[in-house]
């Protein structure tokens, strides 16, 4: 059996359409789990229109994504979870390969495959530098990218328990930061075969938001000193994403002091000429770049 675990905040006109893509898999053996994580919509009356009993409906105060996937890990049944976003779906043979992936790849800590996107205009593919229907164990990810997404990645309760689950402390990036951990302790196998869609049209999305620093996984970045002291890969990876995600708040204010705290234990040295320029002459690099 796997359970699936749904986080719910304010998702009333897409959650429908979310769970009905969950109970059209061709696998059967599953448990659905919605955390309704304290919406003040109808998206809780939606959950309760379906007669099935392989859901369950958790109802929470509000507390987060991150609160709502570990209550939802808390509660599942199996030793094996599956993640879906409240606005996402699934194709029918989502569950089907996750199974075969699991099955053939025991020794991951997260097993994953491909995301595309749901436009008005139909469905598109994420792409990757992934061989198409690449499907094993990833050698050393880092060089990869970010290829797992959070509705196309499922993992077990043993290895999420085991790094302390998702972390509640963030609201932008608490599922990246779940997948790095999962992958440098355990590994993690992939399958290059687009079976999730993200809908770039749902409401609510946190991508539309300004999201304040001491939000995102980078504010905590000492979290992976002995990651990036042990592994030069993720390091020069994780770097690198810091650095893309701090510059904003660095051109908006260079002298603040967290952001400062946390370019402090990057060795800018170590990667190219432009990440060394855009922190030294920020409003020259977003002329430049037309970043104004």
């Amino acid at each position: 059996m796997i359970s699936v675990v749904i986080p719910l905040y304010n998702k009333e006109k897409s959650i429908k359409s979310t769970i009905e893509s969950v109970l059209a898999q061709t696998y059967k053996d599953f448990e659905l789990i919605v955390v309704d994580d304290g919406s003040t919509d109808g998206s809780a009356d939606v959950v309760k229109c379906f007669d099935d009993k392989r859901i369950r409906l958790i109802s929470k105060k509000n507390g987060g994504v991150s609160s709502a996937r570990n209550e939802g890990i808390k509660n599942a049944q199996s030793e094996y979870v599956s993640f879906l976003d409240a606005d996402d779906i699934w194709d029918e043979n989502y569950l089907e390969n996750v199974n075969q992936l699991i099955h053939d790849f025991p020794n991951a800590g997260i097993w994953g495959v491909n995301c595309g996107f749901e436009t008005a205009d139909g469905r598109h593919i994420k792409l990757n530098d992934l061989p198409m229907d690449f499907r094993g164990y990833l050698s050393n990810p880092w060089h990869r990218g970010q290829v797992y997404c959070t509705s196309g990645s499922s993992s077990s309760k043993t290895a999420l328990n085991a790094i302390g689950g998702f972390d509640e402390r963030l609201v932008y990036g608490e599922d990246i930061d779940v997948w790095f951990r999962l992958i440098l302790e355990y590994g993690g196998a992939f399958y290059n075969k687009c079976l999730a869609y993200y809908r770039q049209d749902a409401e609510n999305r946190l991508m539309k938001q300004n999201i304040a620093l001491d939000k995102l996984y980078i504010f905590y970045f000492e979290k992976y000193k002995n990651y990036r002291n042990e592994n030069v890969d993720f390091r020069h990876f994780i770097d690198q994403e810091c650095m893309w995600w701090l510059f904003p708040y660095y051109a908006e204010n260079p002298s603040d002091e967290n952001v400062l705290r946390i370019l402090k234990q990057i060795d800018l040295n170590e990667y190219k000429w432009s990440f060394r320029f855009r922190f030294k002459f920020p409003k020259l690099y977003k002329i430049l770049k037309g970043l104004n």
